[in-house]
């Protein structure tokens, strides 16, 4: 049986491969695409935050002006105990404290007589009636009712639990093999915990990239199944013993649990959290905490309290915990806590279910095979409409679930389904037409120097596969914590800040004669002398190096005043012999090097990290720089090297204290013990300079030699 017209086509079998590609990535390396989707549910989040409703869950917060009123923070136990006091007569209902107090208040008279007597000798008379205790205090603050104690939760085991907490029942299996599992706590006093009515802990787990989008309401503390801070004031405001927790399963899969407090149900992940649906920047209601404490005040707040969930935490400078979600960088997780809170009583939830990968394959497969399909019967113009329509068709069905009923559908590897198999299969339909020549041309000119592309255009035959083995110089460059910028700033800014950046390091390597190997994310690969001769390719390099460090610098200055945390350039300078030339296969090949050289020139890149340079530059470049200055900073034993490689940092000018540097190291090297104690005093007297600081570590950690492993 013969097949089909569209599959016997080109197009087609390129579109279905790719395809099949995508299918494979999405099984083999389910990271990239997970990171996707993230962000998908990031756009979401923002595009459609939480509306503001009734506002059952409300924030007590120890703000700036509160502290100012009241004193610094700790406050005494007894202005704790009069602002749970007052919360309960305003008829709050439940308290829960993002608040430990895990040792007694120093500030109580009765322990401060105690400590005075031991400490300056105060001999007062035992007064008639005991002195007050502010521990006392809150404990019987707490003991009225309605308070839920919170608690942190550590990783590491420190001996130490809470000495009360709350009933769990759990239905369909045991969820303390799932959830987040912690083997330490920092609980409150004793007194505290056993006059509270509830115990949740207020620890907050980020995602690998920080931002909070679930938080943990079930957690392991050790042998105990533990609830959150929020999940137990829901408990206790509705006035329950117990939370029933029920695994959820597909056959043998958990996909997740159901938690039940009274007649409200959660539906959490396999790990026990649940999705956040976050509310418009700062809009979570709140109570200054000095309004609660003022008589005066107190009653005008009495509806913002009267029968609501309470949550007590601070934002004030230095106080807060603040945490980056998909709103802002700047959220005080005592917020977070109340964000439970007001989606549990509510009713609001965000759930994604089990069922939502499947449907999300489904469609992409569909999507991508009919865009092949298309592309290989119909015109570019109506593939493209189709193109055009299910792109965001897709965005605005998931974003209308997720709006709505609440549903978390991923809509992006369908997009990048039909986006890469639409370019796969167009590309196959336009292979070896003039139009495939004039698209390499453009790339050769995207990618490579302007000299390059010069030669290349006046020789032709350079195309050819093949290279010849060379001395060259290499320049390596990588900025430091690019990753952490990529998480914090969006997408179009990135783009145009990255671009800027790596446009500016292009323009200077090009200046110096360079030619830009490759670009890879933030960093940069450039050689010289290749394609053309140039016998004084070593200190092109260098002084290439120092324009892109002072670029790089006065760069990331700018972007730090404009409140974008850029970190710095590091840069590493190799010279020897390279294989250059075009390499690949006859369909595709690229201009480029291959040797040990380059691989030293990343090593030395990446040594500037522990060296704390910005330039690393090897012997075998300075020995054929004849009028840049050089400071030695010692040698490196790359791993698999057998030989150490010297390096060196470029300076503008030797100056009496360079002078001094080299002479001490000089000695040091020599083996002479007064090369150690000077570069000390050399340190002592500049700190700031990160060789003397690394030689001040090394000699003081007993380290006599300058060989170094890297």
């Amino acid at each position: 049986m013969s097949r089909p017209a569209f599959l016997r086509s080109a197009p087609a079998l390129a579109g279905l491969a790719v395809l099949a590609v995508l299918l494979a990535l999405r099984a083999l390396a389910p990271a990239p695409l997970e990171r996707l989707r993230l962000l998908a549910f990031d756009t979401f989040q923002r595009t459609a935050p939480r509306g503001r409703p009734s506002a059952p869950a409300v924030v007590v917060d120890i703000d700036e002006e509160s502290l100012a009123r009241f004193g610094q923070w700790p406050w005494p136990r007894n202005v704790v105990a009069d602002l749970v006091r007052a919360l309960q007569d305003l008829g709050a209902g439940v308290i829960a404290l993002d608040i430990v107090f895990s040792e007694p208040d120093r500030t109580s008279p009765s322990r401060l007589l105690a400590e005075w007597a031991s400490r300056f000798g105060l001999r007062n008379p035992v007064p008639a009636a005991p002195l007050p205790d502010h521990d006392a205090s809150l404990a019987e603050a707490f003991s009225r009712g309605r308070v839920v104690a919170g608690f942190g939760l550590l990783a590491a085991p420190n001996g130490r639990a809470p000495a009360a907490f709350t009933t769990m029942a759990s239905i369909g299996g045991d969820p303390r093999g799932s959830v987040q599992r912690f083997e330490g706590a920092v609980p409150n006093l004793p007194a505290l915990d056993e006059a509270a009515a509830g115990h949740g802990s207020f620890t907050i787990s980020a995602g690998s990239d920080e931002i909070i989008r679930r938080l943990p309401l079930l957690m392991s503390a050790g042998p105990h199944l533990v609830p959150s801070l929020a999940l137990d004031a829901l408990r206790v405001m509705a006035d329950e013993d117990t939370i029933k927790v029920r695994a959820e399963r597909n056959g043998d899969t958990l996909t997740g649990y159901t938690v039940r407090v009274g007649e409200t149900d959660l539906p959490l992940d396999p790990s026990g959290s649940l999705w956040l649906h976050h509310p418009a920047p700062r809009s979570t209601p709140t109570v200054p905490a000095w309004r609660i404490l003022d008589g005066a005040e107190r009653e005008r707040v009495r509806p913002q309290v009267e029968g609501r969930a309470v949550l007590v935490g601070t934002s004030a400078v230095g106080l807060s915990d603040l945490r980056p979600t998909p709103m802002t960088p700047f959220e005080p997780g005592v917020n977070l806590h109340a964000g439970v809170l007001e989606q549990a009583l509510s009713g609001h939830v965000l759930t994604r279910p089990a069922w939502a990968p499947g449907l999300e394959l489904l469609v992409s497969c569909l999507l991508a095979a009919g865009i092949a399909v298309s592309t290989a019967l119909a015109s570019l113009r109506v593939t493209t409409a189709l193109v055009g329509a299910a792109l965001p068709g897709l965005w605005f069905g998931c974003l209308a679930a997720f709006s709505g009923p609440g549903l978390l559908i991923d809509p992006t590897f369908a997009a990048l389904a039909v986006g890469a198999v639409f370019s796969g299969a167009s590309l196959a339909r336009y292979a070896g037409t003039d139009r495939a020549s004039q698209r390499l041309r453009a790339a050769f000119t995207h990618y490579l120097s302007p000299d390059l592309v010069a030669a290349l255009a006046s020789d032709p035959g350079r195309l050819k596969l093949g290279g010849e083995s060379r001395e060259m110089t290499f320049l390596f460059t990588d900025l430091e914590g690019f990753t952490s910028l990529t998480e914090t700033a969006g997408a179009e800014a990135l783009v145009h800040l990255l671009n800027g950046y790596l446009d500016g390091l292009c323009r200077i390597a090009m200046e110096h004669g360079g030619t830009v190997d490759k670009m890879v994310g933030d960093a940069m690969h450039v050689m010289f002398n290749a394609p053309l001769d140039q016998p004084d390719h070593a200190g092109r390099a260098v002084a290439a190096a120092l324009a892109i460090d002072a670029f790089a610098e006065e760069f990331r200055r700018a972007q730090r005043l404009a409140g974008v945390p850029f970190g710095v350039t590091r840069i590493g300078v190799n010279t020897g012999r390279a294989v250059v030339g075009n390499f690949g296969g006859s369909r595709r090949f690229d201009y480029t090097a291959h040797g040990d050289a380059i691989n030293t020139a990343a090593r030395l890149e990446a040594a500037n990290k522990a060296l704390g340079t910005r330039i690393c530059v090897s012997r075998a470049t300075v020995e054929q720089v004849g009028v840049q200055a050089f400071r030695p900073v010692g040698t490196l034993m790359l791993k698999g090297k057998s030989v150490g490689v010297d390096v060196f940092e470029p300076v503008s000018g030797v100056d009496s204290s360079d002078a001094a540097y080299l002479d001490a190291f000089a000695r040091m090297v020599a083996g002479d013990e007064s090369g150690a104690a000077d570069l000390l005093r050399l340190h002592e007297a500049d700190p700031a300079d990160p060789i003397l600081a690394l030689h001040a570590r090394r000699i003081r950690a007993g380290e006599r030699s300058t060989r170094m492993a890297a």
